[in-house]
């Protein structure tokens, strides 16, 4: 597979992904957020069952379906995103899908910064990029001082789970298979969103209509296909570009806010948008540099 048709591909994952807040958003009218969480995720898994089997008839594979690794491994990454996607899925109720999208796109800023504090160096040029994410940050939420919106808050919180999640992924990814890992991790997610569902008092049965369509098409575009399109395009797209495309789920998530629910970001919100976004970017301007006793390198 050529880079640009890995670019491509991730493109539509970050359109995928962006448009997918408008199912979160409307699911919540309906469920609560961890039983939303455990229901989709849980559907994600099962809808890619089918290709790991198909994959490792090709392969002519006989081994274990999961190793105890692979097991472990998606183990911590599942327990990252059930906090990542629950108090996204927390926030999305009291903000709006681009504040969602945008806020949500600054775990490209946080993943070089806990990377600090495992270890690794970078120029000191991150730290421009840092502040200007900040400050667009500060801007998009229309903070009073420190105080934040209640839902930017919260989504904000889960970019720093999902952060969290790239560095894991990140070291996972080059030891175990990308698919049976994607879907297991999935699997630990499912049951601990359930676990929390029931201890919150969210539903934990699905009887209506309205409700299962939502699962079905967040948990088979946004969960099943969308990661898999990652895992794929990953293999090939060099990392800063992967990151770069991917963060555009943002603006899609924008655009699908305006279409969708006639959401018009006003101008100081504008600006922190662009803000933030430049933030990102240059993020991937400032590679770490090199170390031989990095924390992170005994993960």
């Amino acid at each position: 597979m050529t880079v640009i048709r890995a670019n491509l591909i991730l493109l539509l994952t970050a359109f995928i992904w962006g448009i997918s807040f408008i199912f979160q958003k409307d699911a919540m009218e309906y469920m609560g957020p961890f039983s939303f969480n455990a229901f989709r995720f849980l559907l994600g898994g099962l809808v890619l069952l089918p290709l790991i089997s198909w994959r490792n008839k090709r392969k002519h594979k006989t081994e274990k379906p999961f190793s105890p690794a692979t097991i472990k491994g998606a183990f911590l990454a599942g327990a990252l995103i059930f906090f990542g996607a629950g108090f996204q899925q927390y926030g999305i109720q009291y903000t709006t899908i681009g504040n969602t999208g945008f806020i949500t796109g600054l775990y490209i800023v946080f993943v070089p910064i806990i990377s600090i504090f495992m270890g690794q160096r970078y120029g000191h040029g991150i730290w421009f990029a840092v502040a200007i994410a900040c400050l667009g940050l500060y801007l998009l939420s229309d903070m009073n001082g420190l105080a934040m919106a209640r839902g930017d808050f919260l989504v904000l919180l889960g970019s720093v789970f999902w952060a969290f999640h790239v560095i894991v992924i990140g070291h996972m990814a080059k030891r175990h298979d990308q698919i049976k890992f994607a879907a297991l991790q999935f699997f630990a997610c499912a049951a601990f969103s359930y676990l929390a569902a029931l201890y919150m008092g969210d539903k934990v049965m699905l009887l209506t209509f309205d409700e299962w369509k939502w699962i079905i098409i967040s948990g088979i575009l946004a969960i099943a296909f969308g990661y898999t399109l990652q895992v794929i395009g990953q293999t090939t797209s060099p990392p800063a570009q992967a990151a770069v495309i991917m963060s555009l789920e943002a603006v899609f998530a924008a655009i699908a806010g305006y279409f969708y629910y006639g959401e018009i970001l006003e101008l100081r919100a504008l600006i922190g948008c662009a803000l933030m976004f430049a933030g990102c970017l240059l993020t991937q301007r400032y590679h770490p540099l090199p170390t031989n006793n990095a924390i992170r390198d005994n993960i």
